[in-house]
Parts: C-alpha cells; sequence; structure tokens
C-alpha cells in the first residue's frame, strides 16, 4: 500500500519522503541492534547523543535519557515528544539485524526513538512554530519508573503538552488510532508471600505447608473482581514454593498484578484479597505478607490534545486496553496524548513482547508526519 502512494507523489516530495524512509529505517535498524534493558541503555543513549549532537543540539542526560530542545517561533508555547529506549529480556527469531545479547527490541522502541530522532532533524533543519522538547526515556518496561525519573529530572519543566506514539501490530499499516479518557489500564504489580514451617511429608501434621496455602489463595483469587471484570483484570502469572519434592514447603509466592481504570477499584479489590490470604493462613497455620513492587496509573489521555491530534491526521477511535504505559505519569503532570501507530500486514503478524515481533519501517512515515505537523502547526 504504501509502495504505491509514495511512488504517485510529485517528484519533491517524492525525494523528501524515500529520503525520511531511508533514515528512519537506518536508524531503527543500528537502534535494534543495541537492544538494552531498563536503566542500562549506555549504547542507546550513547548512539542518541552522538546524532543530536550532529544535528546540532546539546542535549543533557538524565541518568541514561536524554532531553534536547529546538527552538520555536512562538516563545508562549512549549511542547514534548517522547520515545522509550529500553528494551526486553527475550531472544529474538528470524531478524538479520538482531542484537548480539539477550535482549530485544520486541514493544517497538527501536521505532520510537528513530521518529524522534526524525522529527528532531527536521526542526534542526526548519525551525518549528512552537519550541519541542525532545525526550528519550530510559526504563519504561519492567516497573523501573523511568518516567518517573525523567519527571524528577526536569523533563517536563516549563512545559505545556506531551505527545507520544506507540507501535500496534492489531492495527494495518500506517493508521492512527487514539481516544480521550483512560487509554491504558493502572497496574499494580505485588506479591501475596506465605511462610509456613517445614517438616518431611512423613510428618505432614509437623508442618504449616506455606505452597498449600498459596493454591488455595489462588484458587479463590481467580473470582476477586467478578463485579467489576469490565473495568479490572486480576491474574496470577507465577506460583512459587518449596524446595524438595519430600518436604512440607516453608515458603511459596504468589505474583500478581491488577489493572484497573478507576481506582476506587484497587482499594476494593486489596482489600478482598487481604482477607482470602487471611482465610489461608488459618487453615494452613501459615503467615501471608503482601509486597507491592509498583504502581502504575491509568494513562488518561487529555480530551484537547486528542483534538489536536485528529485536526492533524486520519486518526480512528482506539478503545481501552488493559496494558500499561508509564507514559501515563507525565499525563497526570501536564496535558498530553498518546497515539497508537499501525505495523500490521501480511508478513508483520506478531503481538507486542514477542520474540518474532517486526514491522516495515514505513509504519513510521506516519508517526514521523504527525510530529511534524504538531511541530509546525499554530492551532493552539
Amino acid at each position: 500500500m504504501y509502495a504505491v502512494l509514495i511512488e504517485k507523489l510529485p517528484e519533491m516530495v517524492y525525494n523528501f519522503t524515500m529520503a525520511n524512509l531511508d533514515y528512519l529505517t537506518q536508524v531503527r535498524r543500528a537502534l535494534h541492534k543495541l537492544a538494552e534493558p531498563s536503566e542500562k541503555e549506555e549504547r542507546t543513549s550513547d548512539f542518541i547523543f552522538a546524532r543530536l549532537k550532529e544535528m546540532g543540539y546539546r542535549p543533557r542526560r538524565i541518568h541514561t535519557g536524554l532531553t534536547c530542545e529546538a527552538k520555536g517561533k512562538r516563545t508562549d508555547k512549549k511542547i514534548a515528544l517522547r520515545a522509550d529506549m529500553d528494551a526486553l529480556p527475550i531472544v529474538e527469531k528470524d531478524c538479520p539485524f538482531k542484537a548480539d545479547g539477550n535482549y530485544m527490541h520486541a514493544c517497538g522502541h527501536d521505532g520510537h526513538m528513530a521518529m524522534l530522532l526524525s522529527a528532531a532533524q527536521m526542526a534542526a533543519k526548519e525551525k518549528p512554530e512552537q519550541t519541542v522538547r525532545f525526550i528519550f526515556q530510559f526504563g519504561e518496561e519492567g516497573g523501573t519508573g523511568g518516567a518517573e525519573k525523567m519527571i524528577e529530572g526536569g523533563a517536563i519543566e516549563d512545559v505545556d503538552e506531551i505527545y507520544a506514539l506507540h507501535l500496534c501490530p492489531e492495527l494495518p499499516l500506517g493508521q492512527l488510532a487514539t481516544g480521550d479518557g483512560a487509554l491504558f489500564a493502572g497496574d499494580v504489580a505485588f506479591d501475596v508471600s506465605f511462610a509456613g514451617k517445614s517438616s518431611h511429608c512423613a510428618s505432614k501434621a509437623d508442618g504449616h505447608d506455606a505452597l498449600a496455602a498459596a493454591v488455595r489463595f489462588y484458587e479463590q483469587a481467580q473470582g476477586v473482581n467478578a463485579d467489576c471484570a469490565n473495568n479490572t483484570l486480576f491474574h496470577i502469572g507465577k506460583l512459587e514454593g518449596g524446595t524438595v519434592r519430600s518436604a512440607v514447603a516453608a515458603s511459596a509466592t504468589a505474583h500478581c498484578t491488577l489493572r484497573y481504570f478507576d481506582t476506587s477499584d484497587v482499594d476494593k479489590l486489596m482489600m478482598r484479597l487481604e482477607h482470602m490470604a487471611i482465610e489461608a493462613d488459618g487453615l494452613f497455620g501459615t503467615e501471608h505478607r503482601v509486597t507491592v513492587h509498583s504502581v502504575y496509573p491509568p494513562l488518561v489521555n487529555n480530551p484537547q490534545c486528542v483534538r489536536n491530534v485528529l485536526h492533524l491526521c486520519n486518526v480512528q477511535t482506539a478503545e481501552p486496553r488493559f496494558t500499561g504505559e508509564d507514559f501515563a505519569f507525565y499525563l497526570q503532570k501536564i496535558k498530553g496524548a498518546i497515539v497508537w501507530l499501525g505495523c500490521r500486514d501480511e508478513k508483520h503478524t506478531s503481538p507486542l513482547h514477542s520474540d518474532t515481533f517486526g514491522f516495515d519501517e514505513k509504519a513510521l512515515l506516519t508517526g514521523a508526519e504527525l510530529y511534524e505537523k504538531l511541530m509546525y502547526s499554530s492551532k493552539d
């Protein structure tokens, strides 16, 4: 589809588009090879720093993240554009430019960075309408709190609005989609651990079976959100306990996630889970402990910013999802919106976070175009 459309463009626009596609492709694939874990994106950071310096910027580091700024014609408004940098602990299959290590850009962050570098390149060549801050954020994956740390480091100081793109393999290549209100769910990542007493299985009555308590908790917790299942999701993705087959387990842990759109549901469901854990303790003589590892708020797009995007491009309406995104932290501080960017075609159908995820770089042209329009639009 895109190849046909590109070939029919006027010669001047065709040459620019093809040059931009070449740049997006080269940068995306170079970044793909550098895939690094959250908060350890050193080579990725150095690559971006060097490209920004070549464009004439003076990038500022926030841990492994980076920011820089292009001055606009207007002095009364400043927008920010954000891309995430980290990769996932996944070994990739069947890719000629895959990373050497055990990490993979399986969530499209390589494409996100390439589009933002393309936008920075545009702004370096021609002054944008409004001042633009480019934010390359570390640590989006795994609950490491990269967005919060970027905010603490001043990434959105004096910024009026912020925008981001996220690749989406469920949408056709080049299709944009967004919506106002909650678009991504909030996430509470926590463990429920049970401490018991070990004994030989032949003397089971002498022990307190922590694994049995955890299994009981697992079974009871499956219906914890039955009355609010449309707005919440509860899942235990890992259950572990015990040391050897012949002993009563002295410890066991359920690794849990609670996804939500309404914060009032969180307290209600966490209290129910607490009562279920207490019940398991009473049955098996254990003691439980709840450890919360991270809390992400729901991602709530600002209606005005969504209208700005709708005014500039052809955008479909997106339904809320139970996936999490730490872009939500920026939107708790300032107005903004995140937009899905479709990357599905006949060759690329794998979901995000899979070892076969990939995309045609032509999809990135649409994202680069949206960034260009946001930077050069005079509309408030």
